[in-house]
């Protein structure tokens, strides 16, 4: 059938660049008409290119998802008040299954790629509203048998909500203002402060065939949105589902592919047995809902990092790494501190008050760190968490703000070693503390040149998101 399909975008190729190139004398109104007409040719032209590509590329299988879903947005102190009804929405996904050609895929015990669309009412129309999410995942299978499958589904997109802290904030209230209702209880949707966000999820899956290429699934797991603090505020959201639905496979049963002969061990890949990267990242964002006073600002951040890896495995590797980062927060003085609007008038300056800032000074954006490096490799694409701890940090001596102020003014200023006790959880000891964690995707477009995308936290407190590019020798 492809090869009919192949011969056939050939000749239909050919009779339209035949009837493109076809020249006639007419007048001027006429000329317009069919130079109309040509351009719908190449147009036409270019599709059937396009389809005749397509049906040479390696053969793939798809299979076809719809599914039900329901759940509950995780209280915590700026959601609490707001959360109603359950969370309900439903799937539609599309998953491009591992043939004979797709090594990297059956490596991970015939693993799919999938893009999916997701609709979720958030429980509350008023203050919560909808989110429409937009994403790509993986199945990775612990076991895939004949009766029925059970594995790991990462996922990673975009999310656009309907109710943003902008929109929910009761009438008479500015961006820059906290409301509070009478009993102290603030007011307006506190957990999103921009329309598109990250979309993360994990979720344990679960299909189970039942005749003819259609299956039931279950599925159920973790849920995030976010903007990794481009826009504050950004709390997010974290939801518990679960889901039920179909899945339709035409093709099954040439499927699933058996697994290739590639060695398990060291291999001669796109990612090698050994080696060195170096990147860098670039990123913006703001740290408190008040740095939209009196006007929307931002801060720019980047980040430098350098690690060696190794694969013991085809589907694994380990790296450890030197990491640098800037802030640009950190160089504006807070106007926490009493008098500092006025005293730096012309200043960028942050409402945003957990560090103890008197002066701007370049130095306290600059954090290097030393960070371990595991990835998993899919292909061109490895993903993993990079966990470190900071060896120079300026600002983990001004925070939390009312402690380091308190050891100012008593004028015995903090001196913290490279590890010390910390509580990031607690708003009344808010710091970033010794150790953070980067979420980081590349893909390697060339052998040794890749892209790269991360999300950078302090605990489950994101910090910013970052993309950039990088080297492999």
């Amino acid at each position: 059938m492809c090869k009919f399909w192949t011969d056939f975008f050939v000749y239909v190729r050919k009779l339209l660049y035949l009837c493109s190139r076809k020249t006639v004398k007419m007048n001027t109104h006429r000329t317009h008409r069919i130079y109309g007409k040509r351009s719908a040719l190449w147009v036409l032209l270019f599709v059937f290119d396009f389809q005749q590509s397509a049906f040479s590329l390696p053969h793939y299988e798809l299979a076809y998802r719809l599914s039900g879903t329901g759940g509950m947005i995780i209280k915590d102190d700026k959601v609490d008040q707001w959360i109603g009804r359950p969370v309900l929405g439903g799937e539609f996904a599309v998953e491009f299954l591992p043939t004979g050609r797709w090594h990297c895929l059956q490596q991970w015990n015939n693993a799919s790629i999938g893009v999916g669309a997701s609709y979720l009412n958030l429980g509350n129309d008023q203050m919560l509203g909808s989110a429409i999410a937009a994403y790509g995942y993986i199945n990775m299978p612990f076991y895939n048998g004949k009766h029925f499958r059970i594995g790991v589904r990462p996922t990673v997109g975009l999310a656009a909500v309907t109710k943003t802290y902008a929109n929910t904030l009761p009438e008479g209230y500015r961006l820059y203002e906290v409301a509070r209702s009478a009993d102290g209880k603030l007011l307006g949707n506190w957990s999103i402060g921009s329309i598109l966000n990250a979309y993360l999820a994990l979720q344990l899956y679960m299909d189970f065939p039942v005749k003819d290429g259609w299956e039931i699934t279950l599925n159920g797991g973790w849920h995030h949105i976010s903007n990794g603090s481009v826009m504050h505020p950004n709390a997010g959201y974290n939801m518990m589902t679960a889901a039920v639905g179909v899945r339709y496979q035409p093709n099954v049963r040439r499927n699933p592919a058996p697994k290739p002969d590639v060695p398990r061990k060291l291999y001669d890949g796109v990612v090698k047995p050994w080696a060195v990267e170096l990147s860098a990242t670039g990123a913006v964002r703001q740290n408190y809902y008040r740095d939209n006073y009196p006007k929307m600002q931002f801060f720019g951040a980047a980040g430098v990092k350098i690690a060696a890896y190794w694969v013991p495995v085809s589907i694994f590797r380990i790296g450890l790494g030197a990491d640098a980062f800037y802030d640009g927060y950190y160089a504006s003085v807070s106007n926490s501190v009493p008098g500092a609007k006025e005293a730096y008038p012309d200043a960028p300056v942050t409402y945003f008050g957990k560090t103890y800032l008197k002066e701007s000074d370049q130095k306290n954006c600059f954090r290097v760190g030393i960070s371990l490096q595991p990835e998993f490799i899919i292909g061109r694409l490895t993903a993993g968490i990079h966990v470190g701890f900071y060896v120079f940090d300026p600002v983990k001596n001004l925070e939390p703000y009312a402690e380091a102020q308190a050891a100012d003014q008593a004028g015995t200023p903090l001196n913290r070693g490279v590890f010390y006790s910390y509580d990031f959880t607690k708003a009344s000891n808010y710091q970033d503390g010794w150790c953070y964690m980067q979420f980081v995707m590349k893909y390697h477009v060339l052998d040794h040149l890749f892209v790269q995308l991360g999300l950078k936290t302090h605990g489950a407190r994101a910090e910013f998101i970052d993309a950039g590019i990088g080297v492999a020798f």
